[in-house]
């Protein structure tokens, strides 16, 4: 072999996102410290809209658990698709050190992330991080991956 052909066979291995795949306890981790996050974030909000207005016009706890449950639903994709499409990592993937992009090494476009956010609530989704590589159902029908924040993005040149 000579020299030339090494340096292209090294630069195609480094763009490919699949070396830089997130490992399955960084995926947990993001799974967990997002989901406590956002009850968090929850909480608090409910707790500064408290007032005793809302609780006057709430008839029983049930009403007040099912607001609680709808701005859950509506919060939820929210969380994920602003903090992905424009930071592209969501709080928990700054503290794991990775981030999101499409499987070829792309940052992903707005209606990616839509769809790959979508992709979460289908039931089960957790489940499919239980084999041998960390991409889980939300990754690959979207096409995206989740990798160490040492990758680096392609640039979409015109």
């Amino acid at each position: 072999m000579n020299s030339s052909n090494d340096i292209l066979d090294y630069q195609e291995k480094s763009q490919d996102p699949e070396l830089y795949l997130a490992s399955q306890g960084s995926r947990l981790a993001n799974y967990l410290l997002d989901r406590v996050g956002l009850y968090a974030f929850l909480f608090m909000f409910v707790m500064l809209t408290e007032n005793d207005t809302f609780y006057e016009s709430t008839e029983s706890v049930s009403d007040t658990v099912d607001i609680v449950s709808i701005l859950l639903l509506l919060a939820t994709p929210f969380y994920w698709i602003l903090s992905e499409y424009f930071l592209g990592k969501t709080p928990a993937k700054y503290i794991t050190k990775t981030k999101v992009v499409t499987a070829d090494g792309r940052k992903p476009s707005f209606w990616t992330i839509v769809g790959r956010t979508l992709c979460r609530f289908i039931p089960f989704d957790w489940a499919s991080f239980l084999g041998s590589r960390a991409v889980g159902w939300h990754d690959s029908i979207s096409k995206t991956r989740v990798v160490k924040d040492e990758f680096e993005v392609q640039e979409d040149y015109l």
